[in-house]
């Protein structure tokens, strides 16, 4: 009977102690959620930082490479037009409506206003400020980004060739930004292309896992090495020389294209050039537009 007792009192405090030891485990458990739950919070205090500055980085970057060109543009194009334009008019004025020159006066003043218009549109976008979402279309934002680089892409002897698909989709999207994106993508091919070459552009309507409007650009140029192709897209990333380039454009393309709830990837041939294949998600069952109301520049 007494072993008993003893065995009892034993089981007792055995019990006890491992009741006091789930007691502390529980403390030092509750502990440990409430700090889990402070880092949590503080994790995601930190997260809404971090997007916050990554935004205000997306913005900067905007500034510095389209900012910088409009202001740029504007100070050394708008002065001498604005003199080329009181020039052709005051010698207008001076010569007999049946005159001769004044055909050629009047081609002088419709290209002085177009390269007005084209500076405009360059500070609207440089200046743009929240994202504004609208039907678009894909191949008129491509003839846009075009006709501002124009004169660039003759100037380096590049021909554009183009293959829109008639009846295309609409897509959702901020004009502005495809328009920033395909600027970027058209500049960076002329840049791979010093010498001359073609810069090919397809626009159809994709079926894979998505049903969307498909672009490729594709340029003749010096191709990109097997080892960058992969970082080509990083911030700060580039293969120019010092002065050259910020290795930001290429990053914004793809922060842009994510944006659009779409995908860009890059595929080259070192020699042979690159090609960028982007899809864009179009509106489902919303009508179509011809692509081939668009008038390209020849």
């Amino acid at each position: 009977m007494t072993e008993i007792k003893v065995e009892t009192c034993s089981l007792k405090n055995q019990l006890e102690e491992t009741l006091q030891r789930n007691r502390l485990l529980q403390e030092e458990l509750d502990a440990t959620n409430i700090g889990l739950l402070a880092l949590t919070m503080e994790l995601e205090e930190k997260n809404e930082e971090v997007q916050s500055i990554t935004q205000q980085l997306w913005q900067v970057a905007r500034m510095v490479t389209m900012g910088e060109l409009a202001a740029s543009i504007a100070h050394e194009l708008n002065n001498p037009l604005a003199t080329v334009s009181l020039r052709v008019e005051s010698l207008a004025n001076k010569l007999p409506p049946e005159d001769p020159k004044q055909k050629a006066l009047q081609i002088i003043s419709q290209e002085v206003e177009r390269m007005g218009a084209l500076v405009k549109k360059l500070l609207n976008f440089s200046r743009r400020g929240q994202r504004k979402v609208t039907t678009v279309d894909v191949c008129r934002e491509i003839e846009h980004a075009i006709e501002l680089i124009y004169y660039q892409l003759r100037k380096n002897r590049i021909t554009v060739r183009r293959d829109y698909q008639a009846e295309l989709p609409l897509i959702h999207a901020d004009s502005q930004e495809l328009l920033q994106l395909f600027l970027n993508l058209f500049t960076n091919a002329s840049d791979a292309m010093p010498q001359g070459g073609t810069l090919t552009i397809r626009v159809y309507e994709g079926h894979t896992d998505t049903d969307c409007v498909a672009i490729e650009i594709a340029d003749t140029g010096m191709g990109i090495q097997p080892d960058d192709l992969a970082k080509v897209m990083d911030p700060f990333f580039t293969t120019k020389p010092v002065g050259k380039g910020t290795g930001l454009g290429l990053s914004i393309c793809r922060h842009i294209v994510r944006e659009h709830q779409g995908l860009i990837t890059i595929a080259s041939e070192v020699g042979k050039g690159a090609t960028v294949f982007i899809k864009l998600p179009m509106i489902k069952e919303s009508g179509h537009t011809s692509s081939q109301g668009v008038s390209p520049i020849k």
